[in-house]
Formats: structure tokens, sequence, C-alpha cells
């Protein structure tokens, strides 16, 4: 492939040779000879100030957004193609689409947004798919994986290069669908621009993100692109949330499931227990009983969203219903561990309606008391915090606040963010080791208690002053599970 291949000749504002290109790059570290090096501007870095060593590495085109820059390359490097856009995200995004060969258009992509519940209902239409006979790729935060060959693991939605490669990858081994987390970053930055949805999914909007986005409004309008881009498409949204039902509102062909009777999916006879949830769904005059081992109220509308896209996109849903009973809970999901007579809950609520929703469902099944560990992700939405406090402490009997992912930040910081807005109707005690902290709340419980590890799920490690150290909620539990004969370490209420 040579770069006229990728580009028209009048994209670029210099052009000195029509090279074979190597490779498409945004990193000066990954450029090698015949490469093109896409300079991007991000928060923390300006890829502008890596041109020069790109090129020194081997970089015949460079596609930048600064005029300067231009001149400057044009000047000093005349064998350098020079492309000036207007956006080098959305060009990356173009371009690396069709380096991969389009495989969008090779493949059924299902795209998955939301605040709460993307994990899991992309891993129940995935599940789904694989019941009915259709190997399918999972995109999202548990990794990039196709059944259980695993390609990588990396952020919710990758960046463009890796999106189309992953996609080109999953269909040279396979693959028919791919079942896609899109994340609000992702969307704000065009990493999937371009991309051929099949179908698409709207979980929900909730408080998240607001160190990146500016306000709610600019969150939902990041959200909003994906139906944008897919207008036409089959999708599922949730009816019962205020942005969905916007979203129900702005674009004709989108269905909503929830308990609106002006739902396309209407749910109803919801039964919850611990062991799972039984509901019907009425859809074009025909009631849809869905049995899964799924716990609470909000996973079932996360398996009504999956049904829901699956039956808009040509599914018989009697063989969805059949097959619901099939269904497994995900990693790090309402996940359970049984004590000895006591359980322990590890779920990913990172977010405070996530956490409310989990502690309200355990609080129907309430036995004993629900004693909760968690804390707060560092250089992340600050705002979040002290409502996560709140939450926790309304919710739960003992709260044990704790260390999640600090990052750059004090530990002691971030969890005097959440003492702050703690209400004193429960205990609450502060232990910043989140070893330390499960190994309480495991030695505290007693009969018939719940113990609720939150903020990290299917995580192996904790994010702390740049380094990735192993560290497992599920792992760390089991062990403290098993020593419950040890004396209790003594720990002060705060």
């Amino acid at each position: 492939m040579k770069v006229l291949d990728l580009f028209k000749r009048e994209d670029f504002s210099h052009f000195s040779e029509n090279h074979l290109v190597s490779a498409v790059v945004n990193s000066s570290k990954n450029s090698f000879e015949n490469s093109i090096f896409f300079a991007i501007k991000g928060s923390n870095a300006d890829g502008h100030q890596f041109i020069e060593d790109a090129v020194r590495k081997g970089a015949k085109t460079v596609v930048l957004q600064d005029k300067n820059w231009a001149e400057f390359l044009k000047e000093k490097y005349p064998h350098v193609n020079t492309v000036l856009v207007k956006n080098t995200r959305k060009k990356l995004a173009e371009i690396s689409r069709a380096f991969f060969g389009f495989p969008d258009r090779k493949l059924k992509i299902i795209g998955v947004t939301g605040t709460n519940g993307k994990t899991t209902v992309s891993h129940l239409i995935a599940q789904y798919l694989k019941l009915l006979g259709i190997k399918a790729g999972i995109i999202g935060t548990t990794g990039y994986k196709i059944e259980e060959n695993i390609l990588s693991e990396g952020r919710t939605t990758p960046d463009p290069l890796q999106w189309y490669k992953t996609l080109s990858q999953m269909k040279q081994m396979g693959a028919e669908y791919v079942v896609a987390e899109v994340s609000s970053h992702a969307l704000d930055q065009y990493r999937v621009y371009g991309t051929e949805f099949a179908g698409t999914v709207f979980t929900n909007l909730s408080q998240e993100h607001l160190d990146y986005h500016s306000d709610m409004e600019d969150y939902f309008q990041a959200k909003k692109r994906l139906f944008l881009w897919s207008d036409g498409k089959p999708s599922a949204v949730n009816a019962d949330d205020e942005y969905g039902r916007r979203l129900l509102s702005e674009f004709k062909n989108t269905s909503g499931y929830g308990f609106s009777k002006k739902a396309t999916f209407i749910i109803s006879d919801v039964k919850l227990s611990p062991e799972g949830s039984d509901f019907t769904v009425l859809y074009r005059g025909k009631k849809y009983l869905l049995r899964t081992g799924l716990i609470g109220k909000f996973n079932v509308y996360n398996t009504a969203a999956a049904f829901s896209i699956l039956a808009e996109m040509g599914f018989k849903p009697e063989d969805l219903s059949s097959l619901s009973t099939k269904l497994n809970p995900v990693r790090g999901r309402m996940e359970v561990i049984k004590g000895e007579d006591f359980s322990v809950l590890i779920d990913y609520a990172h977010t405070p309606d996530a956490l409310k929703n989990v502690l309200e469902t355990l609080r129907e099944f309430k036995r004993g008391r629900i004693i909760t560990v968690f804390g707060a992700g560092g250089d992340r939405d600050r705002s979040k915090r002290p409502v996560m406090g709140k939450v926790a402490s309304q919710y739960s009997d003992v709260v044990i606040i704790t260390s999640d992912n600090p990052r750059s930040e004090d530990p002691m910081e971030i969890i005097q963010d959440i003492k702050s807005g703690i209400d004193k109707n429960s205990d609450v005690y502060i232990i910043p080791d989140r070893e330390e902290a499960i190994k309480r709340a495991v030695y505290m419980a007693e009969k018939g208690d719940t113990v609720l590890i939150a903020g990290k799920g299917h995580e192996t490690y904790q994010e702390i002053k740049g380094l990735k150290v192993p560290f497992d909620d599920r792992e760390t539990a089991e062990k403290y599970i098993k020593k419950r004969q040890q004396k209790l370490p003594r720990q002060e209420k705060c």
C-alpha cells in the first residue's frame, strides 16, 4: 500500500514521494522507515513536539494540524510529505480504517454506551451470540478477546489504530460479530469514527467523568455521537432513563426498553432473589419470560438491553428467551463468594449511581448487616467522592473507606473527600490499606452479613504513583475467609 492509496493528492500541503507505507503511528517511539506519523495534541502532551523524532526514525509522511509546524517541516525536511488537517484525531481514524482494510464492513459491530452496565450488557450479548452458534469478539473494560482467546488488555475503547487493528484480527480469527463498549472519551476523541455499527445500545447516564467533561450535558452530547454516527441502524435505549428518553425522541430508529409503557420492550412481572432474576418482556404483542442467574434490578435492565438489541437485529425473541437461563454473571460484577455463614460480593461499582444500585439490591435480600468496603479513583472526578460516601453510609450498616486506584493522588486526601459526604447513620472505619480493609471486613462479618467490596471488580491491580501493583479483590477476600480464625486487628472508628 502506498501513501496515495490512503490520501488524495490534494490532501497534502507539501508532497514529496508516493512511498510504500510500512505503518501508521501516533507515537514517535513506534515510528520507523516509511511510516505515517500523526501528531496528536492531547491533554498531557503535544505530538507536534515529537515530529522531528518521528522523522529521524524514518517517518516519511506527517499528519498535523499546526500551520507553523507544517512550514517548518517543508523547509527543514523537504523529503517528508506533510498533511495539514483541522482534526488529526478524526483523520487518524479515517486512515487507520483504510490501512487495516475497512474491517468494520466485514463484521457486524454492536456498540454499547452509557455510564453503568456497559461491560455486563456487552458480555450478555456475546453470550447470547455464542449460545446461538455465532462467533463473537468483545472489546471492552475486561479486555479484547474472542471467547477464551485474549488479544490484549487495555482501556475500555482503544485508540483508532488499535481499534481497527483489533477488528481486523477478530475477523481473521473467524468472528462474525464484535460487541464493543464505547466510552464517552472514545466518542469525544473520534476513536471509533467511521465505524459502521450494525446496532447500538444506551444503558443510562449518571454522574461520572466530570473531570473530563465540563458538565452532564457535555457528557451526554459525547454519548449521543454514537447514535448520530449510526443513525438508521437498530438500537436499544433505556426508556426509563432521562437521557435515554432524549435519545428516543431525537432518533426515529431507536427502540426503548424498560418499565415505561411507551417502550418497545416493556418489562413486567419481575421476581428478584439472591439466586437470580425472573421477568417478562412484552414485545410486539407477545410476552417472553427471561430467567437468569444475574442478581438485582439493574441486571434486569442489563439483560433486557441484550435481549432487545438482538431482537431488533432480527434474532428470534423465543430463542433468546429460552437461552436466557444459560447466561452467566460477568467477572467482578455482583460476583458472590461464600463465607462460612456470610457472603462476600465483588462489584465494579465506582460511581454513585452504580454503588446505590448494588446496595439497594443487597438491602432487598438483607438478613444481617451490610458491610461496604470502597474507595474512589485518583485523578478523576472529585465531585462524586462525597456523594459515594453519602450513598455508602445511607445504605450500609458498616462502611470501611479505603484506597482504590489512587494514581498520582494521596490516598488519604481521596478518603477525606469521601468522608466529607458520610452520614453518621452507619459505623465508619478508615483503613487506607485495601488488603487490611478487606481483611477487617471479612473478620468482622457475622452470621447472615453481606460484605460488599466495591470499585475494582475484575481488576487485578492497583494504580499507585504510575505503577500497576498486583492486587485482586477476589483473591484477597478468599484468602482471609480461610484465615477467619486469626485474631482480629484492632481498628478505631472515625
